[in-house]
């Protein structure tokens, strides 16, 4: 395990009231470790964190490729903030000659979940950084990222896809998989990103759904798409996943109403004693 190295910002004695006052804002305190600087409010939130960078940059790493990345020549920095609300985050990248030259995180919200998400989904986006030395398709960064956060986010993405079919629509997998830039349907775009990666994912695992994305990057989707998973292109792979999806869909349906059948049928008296005013129930 990485020795952490805390410290405290310390302020000299012979301060001003008007500097005094601002003390609040000017403290906070930062832990480093061997491939993570990290700055946050307090020691212990920063050590938390580097600790759990570490965890994630080697547990993702043989997820994704099959063994742990040598160590970096300098650490990637990362900011923390504190709020009440859920995670977010992001990572900048530099890149040169196929190589990272630089990389800085930043990460906010509640602490546990910064822990339980935000990282994880940030050190994703190095190993993939390093891995393809240049930056990602947008929808695959962000899709594969989100596989590494924790079951309830997982959750949450899944009814996200489930309301972009049943509302919205996807894009066609040509317009996604040519997408530069993020558009304005930013949530139904990281859905559906989510949603083919994990496809890709289940039918051929992590190694090869980088291999994919590196090789359609010098060459072209279709040709990727027949040399890692035996389908003629991109047109044919969309079939697929959508084929998947409503397989899916259908057993989530079979498995509620079995559910539903195995339950013990209430009385009218245990019925009214659970039900609450108001109270509605959503699958």
């Amino acid at each position: 395990m990485d020795a952490i190295q805390g410290r405290s910002a310390r302020l000299p004695l012979n301060l001003s009231l008007a500097v005094l006052a601002c003390l609040p804002l000017l403290m906070g305190a930062s832990a480093r470790t061997t491939n993570f600087t990290v700055d946050a409010s307090s020691t212990q939130v920063a050590e938390q964190v580097a600790r759990r960078a570490e965890e994630c940059r080697k547990q993702i790493a043989l997820a994704w490729l099959g063994h742990t990345l040598p160590d970096w020549p300098r650490p990637c920095p990362i900011r923390v903030k504190l709020t009440g609300g859920e995670a977010g985050g992001l990572t900048s990248f530099g890149f040169h000659r196929g190589k990272v030259t630089d990389q800085t995180m930043q990460v906010e919200g509640r602490l546990e979940r910064i822990l339980a998400s935000a990282i994880p989904h940030e050190v994703t986006h190095t190993i993939f950084a390093h891995y393809l030395g240049g930056p990602m398709p947008r929808w695959a960064d962000e899709g594969a990222s989100l596989l590494s956060e924790d079951e309830r986010e997982l959750a949450r993405h899944d009814r996200i896809v489930d309301e972009l079919f049943e509302r919205r629509g996807a894009f066609a997998l040509a317009q996604l998989f040519a997408m530069e830039e993020y558009p304005r349907d930013l949530i139904g775009f990281y859905g559906q990103g989510y949603s083919i990666s994990r496809f890709l994912i289940e039918i051929g695992g992590r190694p090869r759904f980088l291999e994919f994305i590196r090789d359609a990057q010098s060459e072209n989707w279709d040709t990727a798409t027949l040399r890692h998973y035996s389908l003629a292109n991109v047109r044919e792979l969309e079939r697929a996943w959508l084929s998947w999806r409503k397989v899916g869909d259908a057993a989530d349906h079979r498995a509620v109403a079995l559910a539903q059948t195995r339950q013990p049928r209430a009385t009218p008296s245990a019925r009214i004693e659970r039900a609450e005013p108001g109270a509605t129930f959503q699958r």
